[in-house]
């Protein structure tokens, strides 16, 4: 028996079925005022609508609003008993979300064929080429989704990754999978999308995989010893799991700087690596922003930056210099950097050098230069206003 609810509902949420289009699914959601139509798309592969999926789309917000979910379809006892263990361990992490019950009929899970087909997500950054690279052998698939880390309406850069993508498939003999969806807003907007979303956002699309995969790995983006609370997370990964799709958190084993390692001597990830955050149109590595500097860090104590060739080929200081930093996992980074430039004998190196004075830096002086960051960036808007023509808008 599972804890009820601690707040009872106002309103159970009825899971919507979902509508089956030519290259995909789309599910309509209702939560209090807003109105969500979800869809996943996908030229590459046929997407199987479940109840499984529509339910991993719908907790987070379900958890948010303590509101139970009414399931009208059969659904998995596995995956269902998973969402239940997945629950308690979310709510426990994160308070404000609270338990919710999942009413429904459910049924032990026939096991279907096997399909022999092995996947992995992959956006082109360094988790994803360490974990590729790792299960080479039995992975057949890699699996790109835009709108998640890549806006949609950015059509250059998605343009540039599904070019990646086909020369990935040339070079590695191996499918790449691009899906397209608009969940990100239901996602953001019921939690922030790195910190509680987005192992839901793969989820979903994990299970829309269901069928096809057999079993799929989710690169990690933190070592075993620096796990924290986070959206995806070797603990809440695999509880998308059942008996027709294993979902698997990998790579924990390694540091960040150990995975830019072991990657910087392979000539697709010198050619097609993408690790930036930056929101800019169309730009595929600013060489500018904290994942930038830090993986361009690693490359060039290895002597193999110039080799990269989706970033600049020098690595200034003063760019690293210019960060403002004051996230606790971003600060370990930057310590990974430091050891590993000095295990290299590079103690007195200027980029070393650099990255000691950003991790010397008080909360008071980072909130300084945020702050002076931040009137700078205003004082360069309010010029470019006073420099329109007149009749501009």
């Amino acid at each position: 028996m599972h804890a009820p609810c601690k707040h009872k509902s106002p309103i159970d949420l009825k899971l919507p079925l979902p509508e089956i289009h030519p290259d995909g699914i789309a599910y309509k959601f209702a939560f209090t005022a807003k109105n969500y139509h979800v869809y996943f798309s996908s030229k590459d592969v046929e997407l199987k609508g479940s109840p499984e999926a529509a339910l991993t789309m719908t907790m987070l917000a379900a958890m948010k609003l303590g509101v139970n979910v009414v399931v009208s379809e059969n659904i998995s006892e596995t995956f269902l008993e998973n969402q239940y263990k997945l629950m308690e361990i979310f709510c426990e992490w994160f308070p404000p979300y609270q338990p919710i019950k999942i009413l429904g009929n459910k049924i032990p899970a026939k096991p279907k064929p096997a399909t022999g087909r092995v996947g992995a997500f992959f956006t082109g950054g360094v988790d994803s080429f360490y974990t590729y690279l790792k299960h080479r052998d039995e992975i057949t698939d890699l699996i790109f989704v835009h709108g998640y880390d890549v806006r949609l309406s950015d059509t250059l850069k998605r343009q540039t990754i599904s070019t990646m993508g086909h020369e990935l498939e040339h070079e590695a003999d191996i499918r790449f999978i691009e899906l397209e969806t608009n969940s990100i807003r239901l996602f953001r907007d019921f939690g922030k999308w790195g910190l509680h979303a987005h192992g839901y956002g793969l989820g979903s699309a994990a299970r829309l995989l269901s069928g096809y995969l057999d079993k799929l790995y989710i690169p990690s983006s933190f070592p075993s010893t620096e796990l924290f609370p986070w959206a995806s997370h070797p603990e809440t990964d695999p509880l998308f799991s059942d008996e027709n799709l294993s979902i698997i958190h990998d790579g924990c084993e390694a540091s960040r700087t150990e995975k830019v390692l072991a990657i910087a001597d392979i000539h697709f990830a010198q050619k097609h690596l993408r690790v930036c955050t930056a929101k800019i149109e169309g730009l595929y590595n600013c060489g500018r922003c904290e994942k930038c500097l830090r993986t361009m860090t690693g490359l060039y104590a290895q002597g193999q930056l110039h080799q990269f060739q989706t970033f600049p080929a020098s690595l200034d200081p003063k760019h690293i210099k210019a960060l403002i930093i004051n996230d606790e996992s971003a600060k370990k980074f930057v310590q990974d950097n430091i050891r590993l430039l000095e295990s290299k004998g590079m103690v007195d190196d200027q980029v070393c050098q650099a990255w000691k004075e950003i991790y010397r830096r008080g909360p008071l002086q980072t909130k300084w230069l945020k702050t002076k960051k931040h009137i700078k960036k205003l004082g360069l808007k309010t010029q470019a206003k006073l420099k329109q023509p007149a009749g501009n808008p």
